[in-house]
């Protein structure tokens, strides 16, 4: 049996830095669905973590912040569902 991942550290900044010079590099790039999905679950993923290393000094906007994530997480969901399907014929 495995043990779990330990959970990640505080967000750095240089994580901020580098999710925001990805959006706008997909800004710029006219980015397909599929990217920006990418993007959407890893800014959801960041925002939970924020919310999460907060929540015990200020509840209420850890809650905000977990429910953006949760929009963040489901615009992802809807990128990637407009992806084309391969046709395997």
């Amino acid at each position: 049996m495995t043990s779990p991942p330990p959970p990640p550290g505080p967000v750095t900044t240089t994580e901020i830095a580098d999710l925001l010079a990805w959006a706008r590099a997909l800004s710029r790039a006219g980015a397909a669905p599929a990217q920006w999905g990418a993007y959407l679950a890893a800014k959801a993923d960041l925002l939970a973590r924020i919310a999460d290393a907060h929540a015990a000094e200020h509840a209420c906007h850890a809650d905000q912040a977990r429910q953006v994530a949760e929009q963040a997480r489901d615009l992802a969901d809807q990128a990637t569902a407009l992806l084309p399907t391969k046709d395997t014929r």
